[in-house]
């Protein structure tokens, strides 16, 4: 037998032609609706749930440009500094200048944004105007009270008034300000609060994000806030602090060149103008002399040491600067290291440099982008290690460089001391004189050099102008996110979804037997009978037989449809005597308790009792005998009497308690219900029986519970095996039969108990009328049956 991969489910099986069909999963997605339908009710008012309490989100954009940084950077002579800003993608640094707590604290000052409405439902610019909140101000709550015509009143966490008036003055609290709108309808009352620099900041960090545009110096900067009245305002607010900061790093650069070339030329010129004094007074004392070619080889080899040491010492003074005001390696930090001309051929320096960049937009991407992970996400943890190790690797890395460049400056001491030294060496008197010129040279071209480096840096200073321009305003803030009908018609998809997959599951699950196809796969065994539920069944049928009292709706309804399936039940028991030799002895057992056995005996013995067929019923469950309790009998005697010997059959019988039906009791109780019904005096009761009756019906115990159902039997001509439709599990079906086949006990069939009488066609003719017929069920079941016996 091969069973289909959706399990042993009621609809989960092959068809008959060994393929699953539509109508096999239509069924059972039909016998699973509640727990569909309930999973789809659930998911999608979770949906419309979430969708409510949602809080609606704005994003508006705008586009900024960043220019070239080389009117900036670039001295006047011959140092150009394109090389690094490509090296370290100067459009990636600038974005990422958005991503630092410095911007984020300057657009919260200028707009106000400490002081926040907590309720979603107020827009902040709907209720107030030109707010102002002091760096210093503490954090509070507090409760803004518009009373329509009469004004406005502000109190704190305490209810104190702290501010009141007309709508034309100016609410001023302790450490902010802002004018009210004129308000005429009803009072109401509107809560805000002064939230903290660095919570404030966050919000505004956490809005941000950007996007570089491939082979562009375009930016896009998007921000995403839930008060449509503030989303354009703080981006472009953000846009002009990004504008001006790259601005303000430039000039604060050429500042710091400037001050450190004026102090060096102010040095120069006083040494100059010494130099000269000296000449002076040399040439009023001594002859004047020609300096030789080597001499003037000499001078001219110090001056250009003395221009590299010049340009060699601002270069250490501007990184000594970047290295002393950052303990950490902020994007700040990197980009007035990108700044430094002499950086331009460190290849190591700018790897170093582009590698934090990246690490930075990447933290940004996390945080501020789509995926909008918070801070404490493992992700961003790992990260910020790898930008902490990454920092520390380009500070030492910038140290190691501030070293060399120191070693070299020392160098280029040395190698002019050995040329001055040279020129001490040189003969004669007049190399005195000669000597003085050559160092009022020397100074005359330091200085010289340094002055031009002077006005070059005073005219970058006084030309600086921002190199990011911003493009255009920000946009009209649109709403983003998913739309409530698009999160219903998902939810309803998804919930769909969960309800077909649980329904497959619990039929997967489901190895009980449902259906007559069950039992032939499963049992190998014909059905005799299908037992419908209905009046006096179900649940009902199974509390009455709990306490002692079997529906006996053959002989109560005759008319009712489970009456007719107990006929059809004597038919087919009925057809299976005329095709093999005749089953007087039939036993009627389940697998376990609760199956309905019972009342299959008791019906099944009345319908042949109908029939004109000389029956007998005999209670054989020795240890929960309900047979007497169902025809209102009394115990004992019955049979355990017999079997001991303290009764005759004709004194334990009770002879017609319905037309052609006796009945026999259980009797008392015994200690050994096993041992009596395999005894020998059963085995004389037997023959007995057989003899004096047409057919008798015994009502055995369950066959899985104790072996008296075993016993039973196997010296019966012929075993019912009744099970429940939904209740007993394969397993213990196959585990009964195969029980009953060892002792070769003869299994006629089973009879399917508890079927739903909408899940089976042949029972459309009973529910149309209420009477049994002849042909319809009667006759496919015996030609069902004639095919299998």
């Amino acid at each position: 037998m091969t069973l289909s991969p959706y399990g042993k489910g009621r609809y989960g099986k092959l068809g008959s032609d060994g393929q699953l069909h539509l109508r096999d999963i239509l069924g059972m997605l039909m016998a699973h609706w509640r727990i569909i339908a309930f999973l789809t009710v659930l998911v999608v008012f979770a949906a419309y749930t979430s969708s409510r309490r949602a809080v609606p989100r704005y994003q508006s954009e705008l586009t900024v440009q960043v220019n070239s940084k080389k009117q900036v950077f670039a001295r006047l002579d011959d140092i150009d500094v394109d090389e690094l800003a490509l090296k370290t993608d100067p459009i990636l640094s600038e974005a990422l200048v958005l991503t630092t707590q410095r911007l984020a604290l300057t657009v919260v000052d200028n707009l106000g944004l400490r002081l926040q409405f907590p309720d979603h439902e107020i827009w902040r610019d709907q209720v107030v105007t030109d707010v102002q909140v002091d760096t210093l101000a503490r954090a509070d709550s507090f409760v803004l009270r518009l009373k329509g015509p009469a004004g406005y009143e502000v109190r704190d966490g305490a209810r104190r008034i702290v501010a009141a008036g007309g709508y034309d003055v100016p609410a001023v609290g302790p450490g902010f300000s802002f004018r009210v709108r004129a308000y005429q309808g009803e009072p109401f009352d509107a809560r805000f609060v002064i939230l903290p620099r660095g919570a404030a900041a966050a919000i505004v960090s956490s809005g941000l994000a950007y996007e570089v545009r491939g082979q562009t110096t375009s930016i896009i900067l998007r921000y995403t806030g839930t008060d449509p009245t503030l989303v354009p305002e703080v981006l472009n607010a953000a846009a002009v602090a990004l504008r001006e900061f790259g601005a303000a790093r430039t000039r604060d650069m050429a500042e710091q060149r400037l001050s450190y070339v004026r102090s060096q030329v102010e040095q120069a010129a006083d040494r100059y103008r010494q130099s000269l004094a000296e000449v002076q007074r040399y040439k009023e004392r001594q002859n004047l002399t020609d300096l030789s070619a080597e001499e003037v080889a000499a001078i001219n080899s110090i001056q250009d040491f003395e221009r590299e040491k010049q340009r060699r010492l601002v270069d250490v003074a501007a990184m000594r600067d970047v290295l002393a005001g950052d303990t950490t390696v902020s994007i700040e930090t990197v980009n007035r290291l990108a700044a430094i001309p002499s950086l331009a051929t460190n290849t190591a320096l700018a790897f170093q440099i582009q590698n934090l960049l990246k690490l930075y937009d990447d933290r940004s991407t996390l945080t501020a982008g789509s995926l909008g992970l918070r801070e404490s996400n493992p992700q961003v943890g790992a990260l910020d290690q790898r930008i902490a190790q990454g920092g520390r690797t380009l500070r030492a890395a910038a140290t190691s460089t501030l070293r060399s460049m120191n070693s070299e400056i020392a160098s280029l001491d040395r190698n002019i001391a050995e040329l001055r030294a040279r020129l001490q060496a040189f003969p004669g008197k007049e190399n005195q004189f000669s000597q003085l010129t050559l160092e009022t040279e020397l100074l005359n071209d330091t200085y010289k050099y340094l002055l031009t480096q002077y006005q070059a840096a005073q005219i970058s200073t006084a030309t600086i102008r921002p190199y990011v321009e911003i493009m255009d305003a920000a946009t009209t803030p649109g709403r983003i996110g998913i739309a409530t009908r698009q999160k219903l018609t998902i939810g309803l998809l998804v919930g769909l979804f969960l309800g077909v997959l649980a329904a497959f599951l619990l039929e997967y699950l489901d190895q009980t037997i449902k259906t007559a196809a069950d039992v032939e796969r499963a049992l190998e065994l014909p059905v005799l009978g299908l037992i419908p539920m209905g009046t006096g069944r179900g649940e009902g049928s199974r509390r009455g037989a709990r306490r002692g009292v079997l529906p006996l709706v053959s002989l109560a309804s005759p008319e009712d449809p489970t009456s007719e399936a107990y006929r059809a039940l004597r038919t087919n028991v009925t057809f299976v005597n005329a095709e093999e030799r005749a089953l007087r002895l039939i036993c009627v057992t389940s697998p376990g308790p609760g199956e309905g056995k019972s009342t299959t005996a008791a019906n099944l013995a009345i319908t042949l009792a109908q029939q004109g067929s000389h029956t007998l019923l005999v209670d054989a469950d020795l240890r929960r005998p309900l047979v007497h309790r169902a025809f209102n009998l009394v115990q004992e005697p019955g049979l355990t009497d017999i079997l001991v010997g303290t009764a005759m059959l004709r004194e334990a019988v009770r002879p017609n308690v319905v037309p052609s039906l006796d009945v026999l009791p259980a009797g008392a109780l015994p200690p050994n219900p096993s041992e009596l019904l395999g005894s020998a005096a059963m085995h004389r009761l037997l023959d007995q029986l057989r003899a004096e009756y047409d057919t008798v019906i015994f009502d055995s115990p369950p066959s899985l519970a104790v072996t008296d159902a075993t016993v039973l039997g196997a010296s019966s001509d012929a075993v019912i095996l009744v099970l429940r439709a939904g209740e007993t599990e394969e397993s213990a079906a196959q585990h009964a039969v195969e029980q009953l086949r060892r002792v070769h006990a003869r299994v006629a069939g089973a009879v399917l108990n508890g079927v739903a009488m909408d899940g089976d066609k042949y029972y459309y003719y009973y529910r149309s009328d209420g009477r049994s017929g002849s042909s319809g069920p009667l006759a496919a079941l015996r030609s069902r049956f004639a095919n299998l016996l």
